[in-house]
């Protein structure tokens, strides 16, 4: 009997229930959407920040102006991305030019923030041209530089409003060759995990004594401060929209205790005890939201997908797509607790109304 009004409550008052029905779906939705971003932020942001380029460098310290090259596999070893960058002087003609050597391989998650024209990698007898230097020599893509060393062909032109403007790029055993140097690089920039930095710096600085590893603070530390603050205010909107919502649908069962007030005066009046009446609206309100919740879930996944498409996925990539299917139980419970607290603050009319004056119809 207790379940057969509960259905014929939500059979009869489709309109009225509709609007908890859309209230609560709403809230399950942004509940959905937002727990799978904030589940995963973490990941999603510091992805988006490897764009940045490197958070740590590994330099010559004291008076070597070299560093070893096994610093890359020892940062690669404690899941850092490394690269080894070597720097030397050549000639074009009469004028020194800046060449840097660059594993391009090792060294394209880190500078994916470099604007270019053409392709970003060169082979053999290729190389890249810094912006300015092309223009002040005139080159362009597919042109060939006279290079001291050997002409190469220029295969992309780089751009960043940095150093790299007045470079000219070539594979980094080609530098190496024309500097005369061995296992060794000028630098080496690598990319660590952003919770990590201060402890990859301390383990490279154990096992490689005789450098100097530096972390790039205005990367790490922008890093750091902008994740800490986006989580904070997924984590404030959250709770706004969730207070919003509860708001709505407190009134929307209020308004419908006030329409059921002759029916609770009868119930009243044939002995049925206020708890036994607020459980009945109470179940009606989980039946509810069980049936936002499902609704909500399927359309916060959508939003999620979305979210994670135009803002995180550069790419794409599936991988970087904001989905978390593994919040449907905290979107359950947000759902049922805005549906008890609203279902608690109306059933609070119902100790309010005295049979008598209900029946006599005042």
């Amino acid at each position: 009997m207790f379940w057969r009004f509960v259905l014929a409550a939500v059979r009869f008052r489709r309109r009225r229930l509709l609007l908890a029905f859309s209230g609560l779906a709403v809230a399950a939705t942004l509940a959905t959407a937002l727990f799978s971003v904030y589940s995963d932020i973490d990941r999603k942001m510091r992805r988006e920040f490897r764009g940045f380029g490197a958070n740590l460098v590994i330099a010559p310290a004291g008076s070597s102006h070299t560093v070893p090259l096994r610093a890359v596999a020892e940062a690669e070893r404690l899941g850092g991305v490394a690269a080894p960058f070597l720097y030397t002087i050549g000639r074009i003609g009469d004028e020194r030019v800046v060449e840097a050597g660059i594993d391009f391989r090792r060294a394209a998650p880190l500078t994916t923030y470099w604007q270019v024209n053409g392709a970003r990698v060169a082979a053999a007898g290729e190389c890249l041209a810094g912006s300015a230097l092309a223009a002040h020599f005139h080159v362009s893509i597919g042109q060939s530089l006279p290079l001291a060393s050997g002409s190469c062909v220029i295969r992309g032109i780089v751009s960043t409003g940095g150093d790299e403007d007045n470079r000219i790029m070539v594979p980094f055993d080609r530098a190496a060759t024309d500097a005369g140097l061995a296992d060794a690089a000028s630098v080496v920039e690598v990319r660590a995990d952003g919770q990590r930095v201060e402890e990859t710096r301390t383990a490279l600085a154990g096992a490689l004594p005789e450098t100097d590893v530096r972390i790039l603070h205005a990367i790490a530390e922008t890093e750091a401060n902008i994740v800490l603050k986006v989580k904070a205010a997924v984590f404030s909107l959250a709770i706004v929209i969730f207070a919003i919502t509860t708001l709505c649908v407190t009134g929307n069962f209020s308004a419908l205790v006030i329409e059921r007030s002759k029916e609770i005066g009868v119930l009243k009046a044939i002995g049925a005890a206020e708890g036994k009446i607020a459980a009945l609206f109470l179940s009606e309100s989980l039946v509810l939201a069980l049936a936002s919740t499902i609704a909500g879930y399927a359309a916060g996944l959508a939003v999620a997908y979305g979210i994670g498409r135009r803002i995180f996925s550069d790419a794409g990539s599936v991988e970087a797509i904001g989905v978390d299917f593994a919040v449907f139980a905290p979107v359950m419970a947000v759902t049922l607790v805005v549906a008890l607290i609203a279902t608690l603050f109306a059933a609070s009319r119902i100790w309010r109304i005295e049979p008598a004056i209900i029946l006599r119809g005042e």
